[in-house]
C-alpha cells in the first residue's frame, strides 16, 4: 500500500477517533469535562479538534503526493472522498447533537442532503460513460468546513476571550458561509448534470 493510500486510512480512523471522544458517557465514568482554564472549551474539544485537523492535513497532502509521483490507485478513487465525506459529517452530526447552539441540526441536514443530491448525480453519470468536474464553489466549502468546524470544537475560541456571544456570531458567520457554498455549487452540479438527470426523450431512447 502505498504512502497518500496510508494518509486516507488515517484521516478515515481518526474520523473514528472523534467519534469515540464525543459519544464516550464521561459523566457516567465519574469524569467531569471541564472548562480547560478561561478558554470555554474542555480537553475533549481540544482533543476532536486537534484531530480533526490532523485529518484535514491528510487530505491535502495524499492528493498531491499521489498525483506528483503518480501514485494513484482505484482504491484511493474509492477511500479518499469516503473518507473526507466521513471525517466532515461525522464532524458535523457531532457538532450538531452535542453543539446545537453553534451548530444546528437544520444546517447539518442541508450538508448532507446536498452531499447526497451531488453523490447521486455522479453516480448516475458514472453508469453513463461521464464524468461531472468539481467546481471551485464546491472545492471553497469544503476549505470553509474544515475551517470552521475547529473553531467549532473550541466553542469560538479564541472570540470567547472577548465575548460568548461574539464567539457564537463568529461561528454562525463561518459556517453559514460554507452552507452557502454548498448550496451553490450543488446547484450548478445539477445545472450541469440536468441532460444526466432528465435526458430529452431522442438520448433516452438511445441509451
Amino acid at each position: 500500500m502505498n504512502l497518500p493510500n496510508k494518509l486516507t486510512l488515517i484521516r478515515f480512523a481518526l474520523c473514528f477517533v472523534v467519534l469515540i471522544l464525543m459519544v464516550l458517557p464521561y459523566n457516567a465514568m465519574g469524569w467531569d469535562c471541564l472548562p480547560l482554564g478561561n478558554t470555554g472549551f474542555n480537553l475533549i474539544d481540544l482533543l476532536c479538534c486537534f484531530f480533526f485537523i490532523v485529518a484535514s492535513l491528510t487530505d491535502m497532502l495524499d492528493g498531491k503526493i499521489a498525483r506528483k509521483y503518480n501514485l494513484i490507485t482505484d482504491f484511493g478513487k474509492f477511500m479518499d472522498p469516503l473518507a473526507d465525506k466521513a471525517l466532515v459529517n461525522t464532524s458535523l452530526v457531532l457538532l450538531g447533537i452535542y453543539k446545537p447552539y453553534l451548530m444546528p441540526a437544520a444546517v447539518v441536514v442541508l450538508f448532507i442532503v446536498r452531499d447526497l443530491a451531488v453523490d447521486g448525480l455522479r453516480f448516475v453519470a458514472s453508469a453513463k460513460g461521464q464524468v461531472i468536474a468539481a467546481n471551485k464553489y464546491g472545492k471553497l466549502k469544503t476549505v470553509l468546513q474544515m475551517v470552521a468546524i475547529p473553531f467549532i470544537f473550541l466553542n469560538g475560541f479564541p472570540f470567547t476571550y472577548v465575548s460568548p456571544l461574539g464567539a457564537q456570531i463568529f461561528c454562525y458567520i463561518l459556517i453559514s458561509l460554507a452552507l452557502v457554498m454548498s448550496l451553490i455549487s450543488g446547484c450548478i452540479y445539477i445545472y450541469n448534470g440536468r441532460n444526466i438527470i432528465f435526458p430529452k426523450k431522442g438520448e433516452e431512447e438511445q441509451k
